[in-house]
């Protein structure tokens, strides 16, 4: 097969610059419409100027607001200011989602070779965390540590894990260090215990949602020197904005629509990004992931997203684990597949409730148990079109399905 990546021409028409400028990564050398934002979070840090520790700080915020980036914007600067007497240590909660990995990492932080990182694991806790406090001492430095979508930390590992991040600030000889963390929760705080309420005793930075204007001149901005002059429509970056307000002010959907547009101008060899590019961009962000998430399921989590689905149809919502199974082998009958155990279903449930396909709870039926609710997460006219455009479900056609019928016992529903 003849190599295909020999005939793309490297070069583009309409590029001058690089589509990185437009990525959640980059940095830019300005931040249209948080100039107050950046403004309060540089007054809070501004003590570390006087030598002095610095409070706690929570910055809320929707999806796309700028949280992430006014933050890595302002301790950018603020290291340029001191010097280098300020070590920032950013760490993002839903990978390193635990207190063991996140001490780890900060252990790490300070080193100033390979030969003195610390293995990922086997050590203790304590013996860990007495490293750490050690090698801040040593360093003299001030560490303020950037703790991104903190709320998936204490999600996981309750308030426990961000008491000990906290309580470094009190085992160091000259308090050291400082927290900033970022969630889109608003109610965050209000999930801690009493005692890490305290010792985080935060200020607190509320991020806007951002309008269609400010999405628009935030998108001419980081345009600016990309593209040759003429080449992006204004009514194409006027639908990315409207596209970015619509989710809450998403600024990332906006810059990802606009990135992805232009990247198919370019492969397209088009003189132009216009309106079409936009809409085919969105397509591909919020169809095209939906649909291969669908087939990268294995065939009987594909045959249990469908009766998730047809059970729902059936007018009851949420809908029961019982139910689904019952349908669930009811269509492996029709198909002609042997179902499995209702324990492995509910495994593959936990599964698809994980990939976000749907949503689930556990619910108590009062004297009758606790049983799990089953909602779609995604429209099911969608999820029933891309499933039945699989081979292997094609002949689905309903005709064995089954439903359990609710009761009502008291205030509580059952199955009968």
């Amino acid at each position: 097969m003849t190599n295909p990546f020999i005939n793309i021409n490297e070069g583009s028409g309409i590029l001058v610059g690089n589509l990185s400028s437009l990525g959640g990564a980059f940095i830019p050398d300005n931040l249209p419409h948080r100039e107050e934002e950046i403004s309060q979070m540089s007054r809070l840090l501004g003590s570390l100027m006087r030598n002095t520790r610095p409070s706690n700080i929570m910055v809320y915020g929707r999806t796309g607001t700028g949280k992430t980036s006014t933050t890595r914007y302002v301790v950018k600067m603020l290291t340029e200011a001191t010097r280098g007497s300020v070590m920032v240590s950013y760490i993002n909660c839903q990978i390193y989602d635990s207190q063991y990995s996140i001490l780890i990492t900060l252990v790490n932080f300070f080193s100033r070779s390979e030969e003195e990182h610390i293995p990922l694991s086997g050590w203790p806790m304590d013996r860990i965390y007495a490293e750490l406090v050690r090698r801040m001492q040593e360093s003299g430095k001030f560490l303020l540590i950037i703790l991104d979508e903190i709320d998936k930390l204490v999600a996981k590992g309750g308030s426990d894990s961000l008491y000990v991040i906290l309580k470094l600030a009190d085992d160091t000889s000259a308090p050291c260090s400082s927290i900033i963390g970022i969630t889109n929760n608003t109610s965050f705080t209000e999930s801690l215990d009493a005692r890490v309420r305290s010792r985080l005793n935060q200020e607190s930075l509320l991020f806007p949602p951002y309008d269609a204007n400010e999405l628009k001149d935030i998108l001419a901005y980081r345009t600016n020197g990309l593209l040759k002059e003429g080449v992006l429509e204004e009514s194409a970056m006027n639908l990315c904005a409207a596209i970015g307000a619509r989710e809450h002010g998403d600024a990332r959907k906006a810059l990802d629509l606009l990135r992805i547009a232009i990247d198919i101008s370019v492969r397209d060899s088009k003189e132009k990004v216009t309106e079409v590019e936009v809409i085919s961009a969105r397509d591909r962000l919020e169809v095209d992931i939906l649909r291969e998430s669908i087939r990268s399921l294995p065939l009987h989590s594909k045959i249990l997203l469908l009766s998730c689905v047809v059970t729902q149809e059936m007018g009851q919502r949420p809908t029961l684990t019982g139910e689904i199974f019952e349908n669930y082998c009811n269509i492996c009958a029709e198909l002609g597949y042997q179902s499995l155990s209702s324990r492995r279903i509910g495994d593959m449930l936990s599964d698809l409730d994980d990939t976000g396909l749907i949503s689930s709870k556990i619910q108590s039926m009062g004297r009758y148990g606790r049983s799990r609710l089953i909602q779609l997460a995604e429209n099911g006219e969608l999820l029933k079109k891309y499933l039945l455009e699989e081979d292997a479900l094609s002949s689905f056609r309903g005709r064995k399905l089954g439903r359990q019928v609710r009761f009502k016992i008291g205030d509580e529903e059952s199955t009968g």
